[in-house]
């Protein structure tokens, strides 16, 4: 069975259109191809950016506890690592080292004798 699109004239096959249940045959009018070009121009145009601004806008909304809560979980989880590296100061080299097994940040300080310097950070101190 084939059917014409009504934008590009052509006699497709009746697969090559998307489904629209209002009308009477059950299919769009516009093929497949016709309808992502203009998909695709209309997500270029002003109108399109503003209308895709907006639902990007309302999802953020309507998630904003769940991003909440993500952020205070990744900030408890890490909250050695994020406080020292408020702490580091820039009139000494600083260079956040994990020890992998132990999982707590050391601290290594370089002065300008070049002498190295190791002090583990109390996670606890405030």
């Amino acid at each position: 069975m084939k059917k014409i699109c009504k934008c590009c004239g052509r006699n497709r096959k009746i697969g090559k259109f998307g489904i629209k249940s209002s009308f009477p045959d059950g299919k769009n009018p516009y093929c497949r191809d016709c309808m992502r070009t203009f998909i695709n121009n209309y997500k270029k145009s002003s109108k399109g950016k503003s209308i895709q601004l907006s639902c990007v806008k309302k999802y953020k909304d309507k998630i904003k506890d769940k991003i909440k809560e993500y952020n205070k979980q990744y900030y408890l989880k890490n909250k050695a690592r994020i406080l020292y590296n408020k702490k580091c100061r820039e009139d000494t080299e600083c260079v956040n080292i994990f020890d992998e097994d132990i999982k707590k940040p050391i601290k290594r300080k370089i002065n300008k004798s070049r002498k190295v310097y190791n002090i583990e950070i109390n996670p606890k101190r405030k």
